[in-house]
């Protein structure tokens, strides 16, 4: 080999481990193409291929944990087949209550994990209101060491919802407001007629019977005569709930499927009857929530006479907390023969 044919070879290994060298400095050999880049949001896909309708119900289970060492507001968004948000509540699954709320900043504690879980399909026939992707991002400034996981299932068989490869990722805050929003309440049922609970946004569906699929309802007592059922006050309707003739303090109540936050409650007199309409509306009442095993009084009210046919008296909750069953125990009345109300709501989350 002469001399310029080896210098020119030295030449060429110098200027490639110049280049080299160069690179490793950009990327380090030893995890560049792994670590971890900082993103603002994280976008997944969800599976919704599996078979959803009155025989068959599928569910769709997350959850992500804050992996940082404070409290961060994490931020769960959805998206229908047609582009537009799907924003409903949550429900428990397993007795894991969903605390995430779509379209709402929520607060998970360091090292906690938040949920949410929803059924579609079966007597709901609610299969077209699936969201097909899902974001998960931060609220507030810096970063968040987060990591997520689902899965969707159905009686047929189950697939995961891959989020992020199953590995960790740092959110960036996308604004500076980690407080989160109250969640919005679901709708009621379209109105039935004029006595509708039409400015309260139940979380009672309109009741058809005793029990449905959302729900059963008990009273104390009915008055036979007039077949005042307890779920005539949550028809959504005129026709009234009362307790047998002589009863003046007995008791109406409620159990969700599903574990519901009670924030407020509305209360509308008897309709369609000035004669006995006012006297039969209670005047002193408690609030109640069952938690399996005792009665928690969440309000107590005493000395009501402002009632109106014209709409619902609403009264509003302090204490927050899910629970399935609530009731309203009647303590008295305004002078009838019994106790009677024609629609009752009970709004929250």
């Amino acid at each position: 080999m002469s001399s310029s044919t080896c210098k020119t070879s030295l030449m060429f290994v110098m200027v490639v481990l110049l280049f080299t060298g160069s690179v490793f400095s950009v990327f380090p050999l030893h995890a560049r193409a792994a670590e971890t880049v900082a993103v603002q949001n994280m976008v997944f896909s969800i599976p919704a291929n599996t078979f959803c309708d009155q025989s068959h119900m599928v569910d769709l289970s997350l959850n992500i944990t804050n992996l940082s060492k404070s409290e961060q507001g994490i931020k769960l968004e959805f998206l229908k087949a047609d582009g537009t948000a799907f924003a409903m509540a949550g429900t428990s699954y397993n007795g894991i209550t969903s605390d995430l709320v779509p379209g709402s900043s929520v607060k998970v504690a360091a090292g906690h994990t938040g949920t949410y879980h929803f059924t579609f399909g079966g007597q709901t026939s609610n299969c077209d209101d699936r969201p097909f992707v899902g974001t998960w991002s931060i609220t507030g400034t810096g970063e968040a060491g987060l990591v997520a996981s689902g899965f969707v299932s159905s009686s047929l068989y189950s697939v995961p919802v891959i989020i992020n490869g199953g590995m960790v990722w740092n959110a960036v805050g996308s604004s500076n407001d980690t407080t989160p929003p109250t969640p919005a309440p679901v709708p009621i049922n379209q109105p039935v007629d004029g006595c509708s609970v039409t400015q309260t946004n139940s979380l009672i569906h309109a009741m058809s019977a005793n029990q449905d699929v959302y729900g059963i309802a008990t009273s104390s007592s009915i008055d036979a005569g007039w077949n005042t059922q307890p779920f005539r006050a949550f028809d959504n309707s005129c026709y009234p709930f009362s307790t047998q003739n002589g009863e003046i303090k007995g008791w109406l109540a409620y159990e969700f499927k599903d574990a519901k936050t009670v924030t407020s409650y509305s209360l509308q007199m008897k309709q369609n009857d000035s004669q006995h309409a006012f006297a039969q509306s209670p005047k002193a009442w408690i609030f109640e929530a069952y938690d399996g095993k005792t009665w928690t009084t969440l309000d107590t009210r005493s000395g009501i006479t402002g009632w109106t046919t014209s709409k619902a008296n609403v009264y509003t909750i302090d204490k927050k907390q899910a629970y399935n069953k609530y009731r309203i125990r009647f303590l008295e009345n305004n002078g009838g023969n019994l106790v009677c109300i024609s629609e009752m709501g009970m709004m929250g989350y």
